[in-house]
Order: C-alpha cells, then sequence, then structure tokens
C-alpha cells in the first residue's frame, strides 16, 4: 500500500487555471491524493523564476559562445564572485549555495555504497525503466520539438549517467562539487529550453501549460529516486532499507540544488513513490512525442554500451525492449507500440544472476570488491562525456540542429 501524501494544498484548482490537457487526469488523481494532486497541477504552469531570471539576462547581455565563459567563471569560483558577474546569476549561485537543514551527510553516504554495489542494477532500470517513465510525460514533448531524439539520444543518456555518478561522490553535491556544478548545469539548461521551447509555434500554453515546468521537475527527482529503487529492486539489486533511503536523500537534495521548491519535495522513498503515482496520473495520455522519445532512448542504449554495429546492436535493442517491457509494464509497453514480447522473460534471470553472484561473494574472499569496481568502472567508461562534461555553454535555438555546440 502507497503511503499517504504528507503534503497539503488548499481547495480543488479551478478548471479555468488547468492547462486543458491536464484536466481529465487531474481530476482521476485527486481521487487517490486530492492534496498532492493539487499541489502538482499548480506547477505545471511554473518554472523556475531564478534560473529563468539568468537566462532571460544573458540572452540580452551575451552572444552564445560567451555564455559559457560567463557561468563557468562564477560558477567556479562560488565562494568569491568575480565583480562582473551577472545579479541574477549570483541570486542562483546564492540560492543553490545554501545546504538545508534536513540534509543528513551521513544518510547520504549510505545511498553512495548502496549506488556503488549496485551501479549496473542502477544503470539498467534508469535505461529500461524510469528514463522511459519520465517520458510518458509532457515532457517528452519539449524534447521532441527541440530536436533532442535519435541523433542525440546517447549524449542525452551519458548526460544522466554522469550526474547519477558525481552526485553519488562524497562531497560531489557541496558547492563547488562536480555533482553540484553539473546540476546546475541542468538546471541552465532546462531555463534555457524553457524559455525557447515556450516561444515556439509547437508549444500553446493554454493546453500544455509551462514546457519543463517545476511539476515535471519533481515528477523526473521522484522518477530517478524512489521510482528507480523499486526498478533496481526487480533486477535484483541489494540496497538496505538505509541505503535505499540514503539514494531517495541524495535526489531529494539533488532536486532542491535544480530549483525545485523544498516546500513540495518529497521527504522519503514512500514519499518519492506516491509523488511519482500521482503526477504520472495527472499526466494526460501518451502521444507521438512519447512514442517518438521512449524508443529513441531504447536505440540509443545499445550504442552507449558499445554495441554501434549490427548485428550487436539489433540484439542488444532486442534486450532492452524486453527489459524494459517487464520494468513499466505490459500497458505502457504497447503505448510505446514496443515489439511484442517474449514468453520467457529477461527480468527474473536477471535478477537469480545478481542472486547467484551475491552469493559468491561470500564464498570467495574480495570478490564483492572487486565486483563493485568493475562495475562501477563500466559505468564510468559509459557516462564519459569528454571535454564537454563541465561545459556551461547554452542551446540558443529552439531547434538543436541549428544551434551552436553546447
Amino acid at each position: 500500500m502507497s503511503a499517504p501524501s504528507l503534503i497539503r494544498a488548499p481547495e480543488t484548482v479551478p478548471t479555468a487555471d488547468i492547462p486543458s490537457c491536464y484536466v481529465e487526469g487531474y481530476q482521476a488523481a485527486r481521487e487517490l491524493d486530492p492534496a498532492l494532486a493539487d499541489i502538482y497541477i499548480r506547477h505545471t504552469t511554473v518554472g523556475d523564476p531564478v534560473a529563468d531570471a539568468v537566462v532571460a539576462e544573458l540572452a540580452e547581455t551575451a552572444t552564445p559562445p560567451q555564455v559559457h565563459g560567463i557561468i563557468a567563471k562564477s560558477v567556479n569560483n562560488h565562494h568569491d564572485l568575480p565583480a562582473d558577474t551577472p545579479e541574477s546569476l549570483r541570486n542562483l549561485i546564492a540560492e543553490a549555495g545554501r545546504t538545508p537543514e534536513w540534509f543528513e551527510p551521513d544518510l547520504a553516504l549510505e545511498g553512495t555504497k548502496g549506488f556503488l554495489r549496485n551501479s549496473d542494477m542502477v544503470l539498467g532500470g534508469l535505461v529500461g525503466g524510469a528514463i522511459i517513465e519520465g517520458f510518458s510525460t509532457l515532457i517528452s514533448k519539449s524534447f521532441r520539438i527541440r530536436s533532442r531524439i535519435t541523433e542525440n539520444g546517447v549524449r542525452r543518456l551519458k548526460q544522466n549517467l554522469l550526474q547519477l555518478v558525481e552526485q553519488f561522490m562524497p562531497g560531489g553535491l557541496e558547492p563547488g562539487g562536480d555533482g553540484w556544478r553539473l546540476s546546475l548545469r541542468i538546471r541552465l539548461v532546462h531555463a534555457q529550453a524553457r524559455m525557447l521551447v515556450k516561444g515556439s509555434d509547437e508549444w500553446d500554453e493554454d493546453t500544455y501549460g509551462l514546457p519543463l515546468s517545476t511539476a515535471h521537475m519533481l515528477l523526473g527527482a521522484a522518477t530517478f529516486s524512489g521510482r528507480l529503487m523499486q526498478h533496481v529492486a526487480r533486477l535484483g539489486g541489494n540496497f538496505t532499507d538505509e541505503e535505499r533511503e540514503g539514494y531517495v536523500h541524495v535526489w531529494r537534495y539533488t532536486a532542491k540544488i535544480m530549483g525545485v521548491p523544498e516546500s513540495i519535495l518529497f521527504t522519503d522513498f514512500a514519499s518519492a513513490i506516491r509523488t511519482f503515482e500521482i503526477g504520472l496520473a495527472c499526466e494526460p495520455p501518451r502521444d507521438d512525442d512519447a512514442i517518438i522519445m521512449a524508443n529513441s532512448i531504447v536505440n540509443s542504449a545499445p550504442i552507449l554500451l558499445g554495441f554501434a554495429e549490427d548485428p550487436g546492436r539489433r540484439d542488444k535493442a532486442q534486450f532492452m525492449y524486453q527489459v524494459s517491457r517487464e520494468l513499466i509494464g505490459n500497458k505502457l509497453a504497447e503505448d510505446f507500440r514496443y515489439p511484442p514480447g517474449k514468453l520467457l522473460g529477461e527480468v527474473p534471470l536477471i535478477r537469480v544472476r545478481n542472486f547467484a553472484n551475491r552469493v559468491g561473494s561470500r564464498i570467495v574472499p574480495g570478490w564483492r570488491s572487486r565486483a563493485a569496481f568493475a562495475k562501477f568502472s563500466d559505468m564510468l567508461d559509459v557516462s564519459d562525456l569528454g571535454e564537454s562534461r563541465l561545459s556551461f555553454a547554452l542551446p540558443d535555438t529552439v531547434y538543436d540542429e541549428d544551434s551552436h555546440n553546447w
């Protein structure tokens, strides 16, 4: 049974204030959890005022090639900002640099332990489940409009993985840490994309709300934390209860850095799952944009894993489709027009293999540590973005192929 919502909201949101595509989903979600459904819907029309102010100021005062230098100089000297740092950027860095009172480093360290030991299962659950479910929402439209599809799918996966790796490194989310800087970078990219997509002829605010809204940022964090832990468990991961809570705790802090208001953030594993369930219930039915994005991710995964050529890539894609189907369920897989599933599933076999590895680690001294290191090394390899890993360049046109490199 799902945990009850810990968030309380005011009266029902007037229909006139709800983006039209959300009306039906909101009414259904309110039957499950009226308070959380209200919170979610109210934030479908809310952006990120602090980060939005930065990209708006830079759009007026800097050329695209200058943007990286301006942001990087300030973020890399966050403790002693240069005198010419734009005021809006000062506000963003100050806000993101405040560690919340609720953050517990010891609990976060437990999440890191579980992540390092299960990094291959986290990768599988992310690519086969969490990212796919994330693109079942209206966020897929923003990415499709910007052409962030098959040709850029590998880069998208690498960015997600790199953020995962760095935010779980000890000190990674401290101001100046790589996880902190990557989270700020993604926050600014979202703000820039929000500004660009909002002005696109393909986006109708009355219908869709705000592109890359706060609601979607909240749902994304819940999906990549609590929901991902459910996928990892199905794949045979062995997070302890404390490690699982620590994993969600780290994502709660990451979401705060990325601009989600603390007042609406989930607090633990149970509330992250509840946020995922209610947020997903509010979302409109999957359309062609969601189908395009979900399938592009599945087909990009084999390239990410080194299977760039047939027949290896084709076989790996078929394997990924099957694993993804088992993780997200037949209903969503059919909505995404996945190929037919197999009678014999892959997930039970993966779970058995991981159980066997755990047994082996108890019998053979050093097996567990060597296996964990190998898994983590593999994740580092596939998340390598080269010199662009901490670039603060931003897209400058709505269509990605027309933008300067970022």
